[in-house]
């Protein structure tokens, strides 16, 4: 169902620059990114995200005696999640008499990116005294914002890298909890555009490559879901990781 969504956010995305296609030419034809700037993209994204489960120790298990306590831990590489990402670019930006490019643009898009971990061994949280079997997240979109550089190749290809920060949503459900969070991190990355002068003079065709580093946080941290500390029967969750994403879109400047 969320990758119908995320289809469905692409298309409207695409449909909208579409439509100025349509419309009269107000201003002479620009070069790449130059001026304010829409577009829309489909892509690609995957990544890796580490867990870290810590279970404490309750007292007052069977025959009262203290139940051991226990890490488990992805050190090296991770989880795997993929998925289709749609979306689109807003900007502006300026071409310089040396052919060098500046520019800022926010971007969003909608994901299906997914990743499950399940154990035999359950986690029992003591304010509900249900078990923990499996922890599911799947990061529903992102937003963020960015700065950019880059140079024309010709009068019809602009190279440019960009940095900036992007925040996520992810759904995770912990047990039959189930809560939405928040990961943000740096976010940086490259693309290519080019004149689709055929079609429109002001139209672009662009390609991008980005990387996202989620940071870490904390997905047991709400009040209520369980119980911290050694002796508690609790237990603590971190999830962190990056993701990387291959984009291709249609880009109109006004």
């Amino acid at each position: 169902m969320n990758q119908k969504k995320t289809l469905f956010f692409a298309a409207s995305a695409l449909m909208l620059v579409a439509s100025f296609l349509a419309t009269p030419k107000a201003k002479a034809e620009t070069a790449p990114g130059e001026g304010f700037y829409t577009g829309a993209f489909i892509g690609y994204g995957s990544g890796l995200v580490s867990a870290k489960v810590v279970s404490f120790g309750r007292v007052g298990g069977t025959g009262g005696g203290l139940n051991s306590d226990g890490t488990f831990e992805s050190k090296r590489g991770g989880l795997g999640l993929g998925g289709i990402q749609g979306g689109g670019w807003a900007g502006w930006g300026m071409k310089t008499a040396d052919d060098l490019y500046f520019g800022a643009e926010v971007s969003g898009a909608g994901s299906d990116e997914k990743f499950q971990i399940t154990t035999s061994d359950a986690l029992r949280l003591q304010d509900t005294q249900t078990d923990i079997t499996s922890i599911t997240a799947q990061r529903m979109w992102t937003a963020g914002g960015a700065l950019r550089v880059g140079y024309y190749v010709n009068s019809d290809t602009l190279f440019s890298l960009k940095g900036g920060v992007a925040i996520s949503q992810f759904d995770v459900e912990i047990g039959s909890n189930s809560n939405s969070y928040y990961a943000g991190g740096p976010q940086m990355g490259g693309s290519i555009e080019t004149k689709l002068s055929k079609l429109d003079p002001n139209l672009s065709l662009r390609m991008e490559f980005v990387y996202t580093n989620y940071l870490t946080a904390n997905v047991l941290a709400k009040t209520g879901q369980v119980q911290s500390g050694s002796g508690t029967g609790g237990g603590t969750a971190e999830l962190t990781g990056h993701d990387s994403a291959g984009r291709i879109g249609v880009q109109y400047s006004f």
